[in-house]
């Protein structure tokens, strides 16, 4: 019995000590399957997400340039970093190295192809880091981000032209809004100085720049120009490392500069490359012009007559008396010269801006119209010269913190817009109306441009009459109420409002239609994680 139970207890121990020693065993793993090289289709049919080697690989849409990718697998995880973009992200890989997701896309093989070799990233490249190199190109110098761009990596050079950008508009005089300006209780310097003052103004700072945005008073402005060795250096690197997007930009910054030739090359490069439909037809469209039809002339009176072009956000204009624009639709918008452009304001902030060509064309050089080259096609041979409206700009007579109402009372101009622009902040539009009528019949343009935003959410019929009744008070008709009441197509700006209250009125009525949702008996635990 003594020897049953000791070789029992040792069988034990035996059996414990093999088990113990299970997980030290060398046992098969499953090893994760390489990703096979090919094209791999979205499984929507709206992509392509090609592998070309283990380390490389391409995503294509339709319309839109190639997105190039640098990729490393580990296990069952895709580690792609986007070299045109600029980020990083992970896919997870199948079993059998056929399919490849994420929580946005899922794509599966459908051509296999034989993969290419890859040259290895040398030592200290972006490259060979390349999730570092990614996270510091926003704090990386011109010089590194030339570098980075000379590895053939288009984020860097997207970047380089940013830094330059950014420059140049430092080196630019500053311009503030006068009405957003820090006023002196906020200035720790100031005797005015008043922290719980300047909460007030910073709030009332942030109301205005809000009404501005939904009148459409705040706008990006032009680009500001580079110069001649930023422009050289990045059309340079657009030739060596030609990519869509890239060179897309470089024919801005070249076409902003004046360089029209040179934006033309580089538009031509970024179709090449892989760029869309559009950028292709611009490209064609600079191309088919001599070099002498790019070069422009000082303006020295406004065009007359109907001009059209193949490209741009208005494809005809119509040139007529007084320096009326004809856009179409029965819409017409005023030009004027300045800085021997020709400027056509519209209604959302800012200018059209066109340069006359030495062939009689004109050339499209703001961000809307850029790379449109205008033909004279006839039209009216001569016009009258355009009217001098009147108009007084805004008086900055109450400081940001003010009591608004009580500064419009007193014939303060600076309050009756502030009290308008909160009004028609809150939606209030009616009650807006009377503070932007004060700026307009004082002359102040943007308050008779507010009032054609008030009639565009109210549709109040008498707005479009008290305009007028101010273009015709002196008998002169140069009031700055003529020049928005005959720019304004009312009729359309009615439509619009009168579509609007439809749609609302429909949906208001579905939805007193739809019977509501009972609630059941009892909670029910969520299923959401």
């Amino acid at each position: 019995m003594f020897f049953l139970a000791s070789n029992l207890r040792r069988g034990r121990l035996v059996l414990c000590s093999f088990i113990a020693l299970l997980p030290l065993i060398a046992l098969p793993t499953m090893a994760a399957t390489p990703l096979a090289c090919g094209s791999y289709t979205e499984v929507d049919g709206s992509a392509r997400f090609v592998i070309e080697s283990p380390s490389h690989a391409i995503r294509t849409y339709e319309g839109q340039p190639p997105v190039r990718y640098q990729i490393r697998q580990q296990a069952q995880v895709l580690h792609v970093a986007d070299l045109s973009n600029g980020f990083s992200d992970d896919y997870t890989v199948s079993a059998d190295g056929k399919r490849i997701g994420s929580k946005f896309a899922d794509y599966v093989l459908d051509t296999p192809a034989r993969c290419t070799t890859a040259p290895t990233p040398a030592a200290g490249s972006c490259r060979a880091d390349i999730d570092h190199c990614i996270t510091s190109a926003g704090n990386a110098s011109t010089q590194q981000l030339a570098q980075w761009c000379r590895e053939d990596l288009p984020f860097a050079c997207e970047r380089l032209i940013s830094a330059y950008q950014s420059q140049a508009r430092a080196q630019q005089p500053a311009t503030p809004d006068p009405e957003l300006e820090e006023p002196d209780v906020c200035k720790p310097a100031s005797p005015q100085f008043d922290e719980a003052a300047c909460d007030v103004a910073a709030r009332e700072a942030l109301g205005i720049a809000m009404a501005k945005a939904l009148l459409g008073g705040l706008t990006e402005g032009a680009a500001v120009p580079l110069a001649g060795a930023p422009l050289s250096e990045l059309l340079q690197l657009c030739r060596t490392h030609p990519d869509a997007s890239f060179c897309n930009k470089v024919a801005e910054t070249h076409w902003d500069a004046g360089h029209y030739a040179s934006a033309g090359e580089a538009l031509q490069l970024a179709c090449k490359a892989g760029g869309d439909d559009y950028t292709c037809r611009r490209a064609q469209g600079v191309a088919a012009a001599p070099a002498a039809d790019l070069a422009t002339v000082a303006a020295t009176t406004l065009p007359c007559g109907d001009y059209q072009a193949s490209m741009g956000l208005m494809s005809e204009l119509s040139f007529g008396d007084q320096g009326l624009v004809s856009i179409g639709m029965g819409s017409a918008l005023r030009a004027r010269l300045e800085n021997g452009a020709v400027h056509i304001r519209h209604d959302k902030g800012g200018d059209f801006v066109l340069k006359p060509q030495r062939n009689g064309g004109l050339l499209g050089v703001d961000q809307w119209n850029r790379y449109a080259l205008y033909q004279r096609t006839g039209g009216a041979a001569t016009c009258s010269a355009p009217t001098v409206y009147v108009e007084l700009p805004l008086p900055q007579d109450c400081p940001i913190g003010s009591d608004a109402q009580a500064c419009c009372d007193s014939g303060k101009l600076a309050g009756c817009n502030a009290m308008g622009h909160r009004n028609a902040l809150a939606g209030d539009w009616q009650a807006a109306a009377p503070y932007y009528l004060k700026l307009c019949q004082a002359g102040v343009r943007a308050g008779c441009e507010n009032l054609r935003s008030v009639y565009e959410n109210t549709g109040d019929e008498d707005l479009p009459g008290k305009l007028l009744s101010l273009c015709n008070r002196d008998g002169k008709r140069t009031h700055v109420a003529c020049d928005v009441y005959a720019t304004t197509n009312w009729a359309l700006l009615g439509l619009g409002m009168q579509l609007q209250r439809a749609s609302d009125e429909i949906e208001a009525g579905d939805a007193a239609d739809t019977p509501p949702v009972k609630a059941p008996a009892h909670p029910r635990k969520s299923t959401h994680k």
